[in-house]
């Protein structure tokens, strides 16, 4: 709100000298109420605001006021949208599509295959443009690069664009540290070409000693090829072998043991994506039909299923959640992030921007939604669509990335 002077006019000078009347444990608590992408933001307002941002204290401060109670509304999930091709990949936005940060390239290197494989808490896991893993930071823009590019044993290798993949995700238990895992496909001179699958263990040790070494840890049929993003749920890495074929594959980081899995389109034609829904492994199944279709008449419609541990064996099982309509054109299929507060289940396009449905309209598990979508934040960069951008839900945080890593 603008300051009023007495004599009824407002701004000019008098509200830069009525600023300086503020103290500035005033605007420091008022900062550590920001959300942390927002507090990176506010160090470009001036030098004495970036100096408290940078503080050592204000991260620790920041962390410690978000819990407590506050007469602000709790955060918001904060959503990571990355187009490696573009000159600020990574964007920073909120349920209701408002715009929080935006990431500059911090290296230069190829964009082709710049991506994010997956976010996990607070960090989020790239694949560079050579092929190597990064992790990244989103509200701070703090990066930390594992190697592991192709640049050995080229000639072995596929020229898959999708590979190698990665998935960053969080043991449990007694080991209680982050890893990293590194699917790709050999193709030996003498042999049959295979999947092998490699771990990076960002333990202490690795992080004190600063060196990361990838462990080989299965040697994999082809088969077991990831056709899709990787979703990390409770020490479990999950992904999909074939888009038309009825079987995900999970990866425990503990015991690195492998598990497969029906997906819930057990029908011939069925297209399936996986995503992270409130906390449990989500499967979006969409008929192949609405890919190809535009205005024919055909079925549009998108079901949504959550995996639960409630099956009568004491294992777990799909549970049939959400029904809705499509627009029929393969750009509009969406990826559910997660539901808001109020109700609304926001959803990533296909061309980068983001949705939501009300799933609040009609109540009941497997619930229809036929209201159509509602487009909260349409991404764009020099003038075009941004195809290739990928949507993450992740936990901000101004804790150093090493910090994190810690678990401190």
């Amino acid at each position: 709100m603008p300051l009023i002077n007495d004599d009824g006019g407002g701004g000019g000078d008098d509200d830069d000298d009525m600023m300086e009347l503020i103290p500035d444990l005033a605007i420091y608590t008022i900062l550590t109420r920001l959300p942390p992408s927002s507090a990176t933001r506010s160090k470009l307002v001036c030098k004495s605001w970036s100096s408290m941002v940078s503080s050592r204290s204000f991260a620790r401060d920041l962390h410690a006021a978000r819990p407590g109670p506050s007469l602000l509304p709790p955060p918001s999930p904060s959503i990571l949208l990355f187009d490696g091709a573009a000159r600020f990949p990574a964007a920073v936005v909120d349920e209701r599509g408002a715009a929080r940060l935006a990431l500059r390239r911090w290296r230069a290197e190829a964009r082709e295959g710049y991506s994010v494989q997956n976010c996990c808490g607070a960090l989020a896991c790239l694949r560079s443009g050579q092929g190597s893993a990064e992790l990244l930071n989103p509200a701070t823009g703090g990066c930390l690069q594992l190697g592991g590019d192709r640049a050995q044993d080229r000639d072995t290798r596929t020229a898959a664009e999708q590979l190698p993949w990665y998935c960053l995700g969080r043991c449990g238990g007694e080991q209680q540290c982050y890893k990293v895992v590194r699917l790709d496909v050999r193709l030996p001179y003498n042999g049959r070409p295979h999947v092998t699958c490699e771990v990076c263990a960002l333990d202490r040790d690795a992080l004190r000693r600063r060196q990361w070494r990838w462990q080989e840890v299965a040697v994999l049929d082809v088969a077991c090829c990831p056709t899709g993003r990787g979703v990390h749920i409770g020490g479990v890495v999950y992904y999909l072998v074939d888009l038309v074929y009825s079987s995900v594959v999970s990866f425990d980081l503990s015991t690195h043991v492998f598990g497969h899995m029906d997906h819930p389109g057990t029908a011939d034609g069925m297209v399936a994506s996986l995503s992270e829904l409130d906390g449990r492994l989500c499967a979006s199944m969409v008929p192949a039909g609405v890919l190809d279709s535009c205005g024919d008449g055909g079925a549009r419609n998108m079901d949504v299923w959550v995996l639960t541990g409630d099956d009568e064996n004491g294992g777990k099982r799909w549970t049939h959640k959400y029904t809705f309509e499509l627009d029929g054109t393969a750009r509009h299929v969406p990826r559910p992030l997660f539901v808001t507060g109020d109700g609304m289940l926001v959803m990533k396009c296909a061309d980068g921007s983001l949705c939501h449905y009300d799933v609040w309209a009609k109540s009941g598990s497997g619930s229809s939604m036929d209201d159509g979508e509602v487009l909260v934040f349409q991404h764009k960069s020099s003038g075009r669509r941004m195809t290739g951008t990928t949507a993450d839900v992740f936990v901000e945080s101004l804790l150093p990335l090493r910090t994190i890593l810690k678990g401190n």
